[in-house]
């Protein structure tokens, strides 16, 4: 056989031989599974938590798209006041565990824009909302388990103020339902119409209800209009005259409710009044050696806290009092630690200590 021959023969069986090499299968890889969850994931799955979009809530109920609970509970819905949670206008039972898509009717003559879903205990009578009292809110790591959302309905423009006395130099407007965020100014009369402006608050968009403001009473009027303003320059800031304007209904009115001041309460001075998400007379000026007390009448858990440390209430509820004598001069600026914070934010106050 010539040498050619016998490289092609060669030649041949090679490639036989790599076929049969690569035609024999790899071993298939084990499979494998995904390590158990630790204890501490765990715990986290079943953390408390709330999740919530914003919605269309025109049809009286919203609904929270998954609640975690450790123990049955309520998920309940609060009004923001103050840029906090307010007043509730509706609840509905959670149980143990994961629940989905959890619908709650809520109260829209009360509703305002920006809603909370809050989740509270249900440890007095097992299905019976109890708040105020023993179905308070539930806390993770010392926060509320609380999350804001956006709630659209329809909103007409309105105010009404019932005659009253003042209190501690404020006034309440029973409603104001608001298409948009802005104020509700307090005009003392003038010629039978609405003339100076003796106070105003904030307020949101959607239904606020029972809003004190605080008026000059040195100027106030047997008459007063309570009347609802835009706010349209920079946001939060008062600016009338100027751009924040009286809100006008499609008739060309001005949206308002005249009331009488039937008389003046003497101020405490050194009482503060803890109501819902707000400090009444959240500014107070007080000469030394003046013991101050906060008395809370509100639905929520509150605190009065230093911004320096220098006092602090701790968690207190519905009917509790904290007090505290103030020995020097100066301002002291103090917050809720659940609805405000340091320097002025949410829910705050400043009491001014004066020599004499």
């Amino acid at each position: 056989m010539s040498l050619h021959k016998l490289s092609l023969v060669a030649g041949g069986l090679a490639v036989v031989l790599a076929a049969c090499t690569s035609a024999t299968p790899e071993p298939a890889a084990e499979p494998t599974s995904a390590p158990p969850a630790t204890e501490e994931e765990a715990m986290e799955e079943m953390a408390p938590s709330v999740t919530v979009s914003d919605q269309d809530a025109s049809g009286g109920t919203v609904t929270i798209e998954k609640v975690v609970a450790d123990q049955a509970g309520w998920l309940v819905i609060h009004i923001t006041r103050n840029g906090a949670p307010g007043p509730v206008i509706g609840q509905s039972p959670v149980s143990e565990g994961s629940n989905e898509n959890v619908e709650v009717a809520i109260d829209l003559d009360q509703a305002t824009q920006q809603l909370f879903a809050m989740l509270h205990l249900d440890v007095g009578t097992v299905g019976e909302y109890e708040f105020p009292g023993d179905d308070a809110p539930v806390f993770v790591d010392d926060v509320i388990v609380n999350v804001p959302f956006q709630a659209a309905f329809p909103t007409s423009d309105a105010v009404t103020a019932s005659d009253q006395a003042a209190a501690d130099g404020a006034i309440t407007v029973d409603l104001v339902s608001a298409s948009q965020p802005g104020w509700i100014v307090i005009h003392a009369q003038a010629d039978g119409a609405p003339g100076a402006v003796i106070g105003f608050a904030a307020i949101e968009v959607g239904n606020n209800a029972n809003v004190a403001v605080e008026i000059d009473l040195d100027q106030a009027t047997e008459t007063l209009y309570a009347m609802l303003h835009l706010d349209l320059a920079t946001a939060g800031e008062y600016e009338f005259p100027g751009d924040d304007a009286p809100v006008f209904d499609a008739d060309g009115n001005v949206v308002l409710a005249p009331f009488t001041l039937t008389e003046a309460q003497a101020s405490a001075g050194e009482e503060v009044k803890v109501v819902d998400v707000d400090f009444e007379m959240a500014v107070i000026t007080i000469p030394v050696g003046t013991t101050v007390t906060w008395v809370y009448d509100a639905s929520l858990p509150h605190t009065a806290t230093s911004d320096t440390d220098l006092f602090n209430s701790g968690t207190l509820g519905e009917g509790d009092q904290f007090s505290y004598t103030f020995t020097e001069a100066g301002s002291f600026p103090y917050f809720c630690r659940f609805h405000g914070g340091p320097g002025g934010s949410g829910m705050s106050g400043v009491v001014n200590v004066t020599e004499g």
